[in-house]
């Protein structure tokens, strides 16, 4: 009688668990802060890779303009950066996405499937469901929580690498303004590397001072696209493995593996899967 008062209460827990995730937490949970930000930070995340992006077309364009044959290649080098936002912004909108469908996909659908194949494991006492289902319920959480954590973590952890970025964009932005900015002044007076000079504040000497001044400014572009690969692609998969990790410890999860008996001939004894140590049994002869 306490064995079925016992499954009665789990079956019940399960079901208030279901109920409550389906009705009361996907709403709850959209209107909070916490998601609130971290949707803002998605949409400011996205905002800074098209405003990078727009950038290194506009360099390019002016490092394309400049008279020397050492520049088409260098703006083509600027242009092809545009792959790797292009990534980046994919990446984003998928997070972005995970985070507005994913509350209502995990909470509607998921938990409440994975209740159910927990109550399905306590009326048939099979440990199958019961795996099973915790996964589901692993997964449903990881949709909810790993986004939001990774986000809050690299505004927290990394902003002196993402005030890089920015301090990158507008590096990038001024070269290309003072080069259009040059090559629209029509002054016959001064030569180009006089006009090079007051729009720097720098001895421009020549081109190839000008474009060791965007190699720099390149270099830059990489290092931060780096930051960004890292801190919108690498840690939220590293804090997803980790969030799994933990929670597969918490639940204690363990597959249940079949014990296989194996019949030997006569004259040796039988011995399964799970039992190794046992050695067959010596001949009378010997």
């Amino acid at each position: 009688m306490n064995v079925s008062i016992e499954k009665l209460a789990k079956i019940l827990f399960a079901l208030f668990v279901m109920v409550f995730s389906i009705y009361v937490l996907p709403g709850k949970v959209s209107e909070s802060n916490y998601i609130d930000e971290t949707i803002k930070h998605l949409e400011k995340s996205q905002n800074t890779v098209m405003t990078f992006s727009g950038t290194t077309i506009a360099t390019s364009l002016a490092i394309s303009a400049l008279p020397d044959d050492f520049a088409s290649p260098l703006a083509n080098t600027v242009s092809d950066l545009n792959t790797y936002f292009v990534f980046l912004f994919a990446v984003l909108f998928i997070e972005k996405l995970i985070v507005v469908e994913g509350i209502k996909i995990s909470f509607v659908y998921i938990i409440p499937v994975a209740c159910s194949l927990y109550m399905i494991s306590i009326l048939t006492t099979k440990e199958i469901f019961k795996t099973f289902g915790t996964k589901l319920f692993i997964l449903g959480l990881s949709l909810i929580m790993v986004i939001p954590i990774s986000t809050h973590f690299t505004e927290t952890v990394c902003a002196d690498y993402l005030v890089y970025v920015d301090e990158t964009i507008a590096e990038a932005n001024a070269g290309a303004d003072k080069i259009n900015q040059v090559m629209s002044v029509n002054n016959e007076e001064a030569t180009f590397f006089d006009k090079l000079t007051n729009a720097f504040k720098t001895a421009i000497q020549n081109v190839s001072d000008l474009l060791e001044y965007f190699k720099n400014v390149i270099r830059k572009c990489v290092n931060s696209i780096a930051i960004m690969l890292v801190t919108t692609f690498v840690l939220p998969l590293l804090i997803l493995m980790l969030f799994r990790w933990l929670l597969k410890e918490l639940f204690s999860l363990h597959i249940p593996t079949p014990n296989i008996q194996i019949n030997i001939p006569t004259g040796k004894k039988k011995i399964s899967a799970t039992n190794v140590d046992l050695i067959p049994e010596e001949s009378e002869n010997q």
